[in-house]
């Protein structure tokens, strides 16, 4: 039984393509892709970005045109799989970040992250008050700095049995940030359930298992069934997404490349842009009104920045294809003190 035998197999009312399209499709799309298992080990390159609990501070969504699909083939659709094309490139990238060492931040230390921001209010992104004088427009582009303590904020003496939602004390954390310049700090608050991408601990707890971190993804994805229209996947690629920008271990990360390549309804983009206009490779699916593209560069899949479009029209006079946020992370490295600037 050939490859194509599996796909028809795995779904047969879905028509499966011709050997030469999906062949001259793959060549094209990994044709500069370097082979994950290199004859010598390559330079270590480490690369981490911001988490979800920093979302909230300056930026709460993602942005993404709507996503070009090149030669879509769905396998084991509403089972759990994204179309071939991407799986394929999704697992090529999990192989390649497994390669190298990684940095570790020890208590203590911070993690600088560099990045560049603009969406609309109130819709892609969440401004903080006091801000920017004047509401900002979906060009203005905001130029930010954060530093954040590698430890977040911590839950303790919680009632008994440990209860979270009782009386607790919550000890959080400071964050230093410079938005064009300006500098404030802000307080930033663990979270009740205990999923605290902002907690080196937190992150290095999340297991490297695919089907292990699925589960725990698809559990953090389900604090969102209250909203209106929730769609459990598209819940799903945003915890990834917003899991993706943290300061993360290669193992997580490459197993959070596995992950995405088993929700279905996920895209290949093979010319996506990142908000810096850095070309690369888009992974993206359409859910809740929004359609969510995941940028990473290609070749060495470092994950460059998102992107969120509206595919409907939304509340404020947001008309369907109005871009809600578009971002670039530019630097992320460990430091030892606030304000300290990566050499």
């Amino acid at each position: 039984m050939n490859e194509l035998d599996l796909l028809r197999a795995a779904q047969p009312d879905v028509p499966a393509p011709s050997r030469e399209a999906l062949d001259a499709t793959l060549t094209w799309i990994l044709a500069d892709v370097p082979d994950p298992t290199p004859a010598r080990p390559p330079r270590t390159r480490r690369v981490a970005l911001p988490r979800p609990g920093r979302r909230t501070l300056l930026a709460g969504g993602l942005a993404a045109a709507a996503a070009v699909a090149i030669g879509v083939v769905p396998v084991l659709g509403g089972h759990g799989a994204a179309p071939a094309e991407a799986a394929v490139v999704l697992r090529r990238a999990a192989a390649a970040t497994r390669v190298g060492l990684d940095t570790v931040a020890r208590p203590g230390q911070w993690i600088y992250v560099e990045s560049t921001e603009r969406g609309v209010p109130g819709q892609g992104v969440m401004w903080a008050p006091g801000e920017d004088a004047d509401t900002p427009r979906p060009t203005t582009s905001f130029h930010i700095r954060s530093w954040y303590p590698a430890t977040g904020g911590k839950i303790r003496d919680c009632g008994p049995g440990g209860d979270r939602g009782g009386w607790c004390a919550v000890v959080p954390a400071t964050v230093i940030r410079q938005v064009n310049g300006r500098e404030e700090k802000l307080a930033l608050l663990p979270d009740q359930h205990g999923w605290d991408p902002d907690d080196e601990e937190f992150v290095r707890s999340l297991p490297t298992d695919p089907a292990l971190l699925r589960a725990r993804v698809y559990a953090q994805a389900d604090e969102k069934s209250f909203l209106e229209g929730f769609d459990r996947d598209q819940a799903a690629v945003e915890t990834i997404a917003d899991l993706m920008q943290g300061h993360l271990p290669r193992n997580l990360r490459a197993a959070l490349y596995d992950v995405l390549a088993r929700v279905p309804g996920v895209r290949l983009d093979g010319d996506a842009v990142d908000g810096a206009g850095r070309r690369g490779i888009g992974f993206a699916r359409t859910g809740q009104g929004e359609n969510l593209q995941i940028v990473v560069a290609r070749g060495s899949y470092r994950y460059l920045g998102d992107r969120l479009t509206a595919v409907r029209n939304l509340s404020g006079g947001v008309g369907a294809g109005t871009v809600l946020r578009w971002s670039a992370q530019l630097r992320v490295a460990v430091v030892d003190a606030p304000r300290q600037r990566p050499s």
